[in-house]
């Protein structure tokens, strides 16, 4: 495994310890029961920079161009029909 994977692996490790810890703190801040969207959108961003670094990778090994941007659809992703 060459020492960017390696990067890229302990990267995603680092995200995946911290998810937890994340997660109980969101839990903890919670007003009457909701989440606070500010809170949620930042975790969000966290997880969706990570996800653009695995997809830029994966576009690599496969030999194909890197891709300038991913975009995750959130309404599709909420089911909300398009």
């Amino acid at each position: 495994m060459i020492a960017r994977d390696r990067d890229l692996l302990s990267r995603l490790g680092q995200v995946n310890a911290g998810l937890g810890e994340a997660v109980v703190e969101l839990m903890t801040r919670q007003d009457g029961g909701e989440l606070a969207a500010g809170d949620v959108r930042e975790l969000a961003e966290r997880l969706g920079g990570m996800a653009a670094e695995l997809y830029r990778r994966a576009a690599e090994l496969e030999g194909g161009a890197t891709p300038a941007r991913v975009v995750i659809d959130a309404q599709q992703a909420a089911g909300v029909p398009t």
